[in-house]
């Protein structure tokens, strides 16, 4: 008898899943059996009874199922690559931010030489020095005034 326990646990575990109705029943020989489908000519014990109806996905306003760890998974990796474009957009702009005080801290430099009356040089396309004649040089200080005007407030 005790060889059999391990095949009807084993069938009942199936049918359980399986969300059928489970019966049992002894035979002429006084035997135990069990099974999804009842004899006709034995009286029949049932175990477990079906669901009335099949389950229906919860309603949208209602409890939600818990996630499967696929699910779980997927969430988690969309969580993670959306804080590393956070925090690559954060750089970015922390690096963009950085970039542009250095230009304005070099032309408000470069504009405070200009009025304090310094000569400047420019090289020309083939390499020699120019020094601004003092045309260039008032054009030169009104074109740092606007840009330090307009881009570093």
């Amino acid at each position: 008898m005790l060889h059999k326990l391990p095949a009807v646990v084993l069938t009942l575990a199936a049918t359980a899943a399986s969300g059928q109705e489970i019966y049992s029943w002894k035979d002429s020989a006084g035997r135990v059996h069990y099974s999804d489908m009842p004899p006709a000519e034995a009286s029949v014990r049932t175990l477990r009874k079906a669901p009335l109806a099949p389950e229906k996905a919860p309603a949208a306003d209602g409890p939600q199922a818990a996630p499967s760890m696929a699910e779980k998974e997927l969430a988690f990796k969309k969580r993670r690559a959306t804080a590393a474009e956070a925090e690559e957009k954060a750089a970015s702009e922390r690096a963009n931010a950085d970039a542009r005080q250095k230009d304005c801290s070099e032309a408000r430099a470069q504009l405070v030489a200009m009025q304090d009356g310094q000569r400047v040089a420019r090289f020309a396309e083939n390499g020699e020095r120019v020094v601004l004649d003092d045309a260039e040089h008032e054009a030169e200080i009104e074109r740092l005034g606007k840009y330090v005007a307009r881009n570093c407030k």
